[in-house]
């Protein structure tokens, strides 16, 4: 009895493990949004500028995404609640 209660809190350590991991790259690709604010003042030619902005906006989602499925359904209805307000706040 005392093995499959190891097992299953070993399970529930990896799973909070695996959903803070998701966490962070979701928060985590909030800086790459602000990185992208400054790109129009990079020395670059206008050409290389928009390849940088391209490749930070695709950082950003996958990091994003990524996160969400890594963290789960919990997670990400959570951090959605962060942003948006409810009815009753109104």
């Amino acid at each position: 009895m005392t093995q499959n209660g190891s097992c299953s809190d070993a399970a529930a350590s990896t799973r909070r493990r695996w959903t803070r991991v998701g966490v962070v790259l979701m928060a985590g690709s909030l800086p790459l949004w602000l990185v992208l604010l400054g790109v129009p003042f990079l020395p670059l030619s206008v050409a290389a500028r928009g390849v940088v902005a391209t490749s930070v906006v695709i950082v950003a989602e996958v990091a994003f995404w990524g996160g969400a499925v890594i963290a789960g359904p919990e997670a990400a209805r959570r951090m959605q609640s962060w942003w948006r307000r409810s009815v009753s706040d109104g």
